[in-house]
């Protein structure tokens, strides 16, 4: 008796590397604005390695060897990720602190994250919106949280934090040795998304002041130049009780307190013809109630000297304008902001 069953052919597939080349399974691509750290994390996550051990892969060493990334990426980490990864040299670069101008105004990275708890005036190297990550739809970090003079969220109104809402631990996804997301405390395992409340008015209106003047300042800047404005601010003593420290040293509850206070008058320089860092932070707290009206004067008379028109229009102003009419003229972007510190 025949069997007429179809025969069974087999066929060697390729090998992974023969269809891949030498790229890792599984691609991820950096979302707007991501912090190197945080992409890293989520592409070792998606490709079955635990954050912890994903350093060894990559050649990093220590703990804290991601966060480390973002303030320094050596040649031989950027040609490995260019290797196995399809991201361009350019979006790499993009995503670390190191090129950036405002480097010198990013939080600090302690030595040691685990001890949050020995000192309420330290900050935690990363603080985040809690509403951004249970909004998105692959929770990640971004650049802009690393910035000491934010302390809300420019898109929801309320406060970052920079610890665990429940071990109040600082953030240190770095540490994860299993595979969970990196929206979850690296130490007690519960969720960062706990809502925070609304920002003091006045603190949010000084942020976005100088967070608008920052970015009119650095344009064109090398990062490196003492005579930016985040140079400035990084230098400027802040008063913690009976002592000062810098901004970049000071954790968000410190650091708001410190912009509500300065918004309420409750803080102000001792002399106003004395030359004491207290006077810049003071000036741009004068400035803040009238932040509207200072960048359509701005833009206005920008506007006015590049041959455009002037903005005739109620609504708020644009500091993309702004910044449109500094291009046309070609100028140092410095001028506005020096003589704001000059006023």
């Amino acid at each position: 008796m025949t069997s007429k069953a179809p025969s069974i052919t087999v066929s060697p597939a390729r090998r992974y590397r023969v269809a891949a080349g030498h790229r890792w399974p599984v691609e991820v691509r950096p979302a707007p604005g991501e912090l190197l750290s945080s992409w890293l994390h989520r592409l070792a996550h998606a490709n079955g390695v635990p954050p912890r051990y994903f350093g060894a892969v990559l050649g990093a060493a220590g703990e804290t060897w991601s966060a480390q990334l973002d303030r320094h990426l050596p040649d031989a980490v950027r040609r490995l990720l260019l290797d196995h990864t399809s991201i361009c040299p350019e979006e790499i670069d993009g995503l670390c602190l190191a090129y950036s101008a405002l480097s010198t105004l990013r939080l600090r990275l302690r030595s040691r994250p685990q001890d949050a708890g020995t000192s309420t005036a330290q900050s935690c190297w990363l603080q985040f919106c809690p509403t951004c990550l249970r909004e998105d739809e692959v929770p990640y970090f971004r650049r802009s949280w690393t910035l000491a003079t934010r302390v809300s969220c420019f898109r929801h109104g309320c406060r970052l934090r920079d610890r665990c809402p429940s071990c109040g631990q600082g953030l240190a996804p770095f540490r994860r040795d299993r595979l969970v997301p990196q929206q979850y405390c690296a130490y007690c395992d519960a969720s960062l998304a706990k809502p925070t409340d609304p920002v003091n008015s006045g603190a949010r209106r000084l942020e976005r002041l100088i967070d608008d003047l920052l970015r009119l300042d650095s344009a064109g800047r090398a990062h490196d130049d003492r005579k930016s404005l985040a140079e400035r601010l990084a230098r400027c003593l802040v008063p913690v009780g009976p002592k000062t420290s810098t901004i970049p040293h000071l954790s968000q509850r410190v650091r708001h307190d410190f912009l509500r206070r300065l918004s309420e008058r409750q803080i102000e320089a001792r002399d106003p013809t004395e030359r004491c860092p207290l006077n810049l932070w003071d000036r741009l707290a004068n400035a803040a109630g009238n932040h509207n009206g200072l960048v359509k004067a701005l833009t206005d008379q920008l506007a006015e000297t590049a041959g455009l028109q002037r903005t005739t229009c109620s609504r708020t102003p644009d500091l993309a304008a702004l910044l449109r009419a500094a291009t046309r003229l070609h100028e140092d972007c410095r001028s506005p902001v020096e003589a704001l510190a000059a006023s």
